[in-house]
């Protein structure tokens, strides 16, 4: 999403060949890290009323130039 709206190219790594294409940075890219927001949601009482994060990005406001 973020490649198509910068027009950037992007492209597949395999989890074989993350470790080299990312160096350093695989191990935290492979880690499974599961989070839910049900604890904040009750906690404060909050209920997300927005788009979701890719409907989001889709509309394309965050990657417009700023205007001066």
């Amino acid at each position: 999403m973020i490649g198509r709206q910068l027009g950037l190219p992007v492209a597949s790594v395999s989890p074989a060949d993350a470790a080299g294409h990312f160096t350093w940075l695989a191990a935290f890219l492979a880690m499974d890290s599961p989070v839910s927001s049900a604890y904040t949601r009750e906690l404060l009482g909050w209920q997300p009323t927005g788009p979701g994060l890719l409907d989001d990005l889709d509309k394309g406001h965050y990657f417009a130039a700023p205007s001066v």
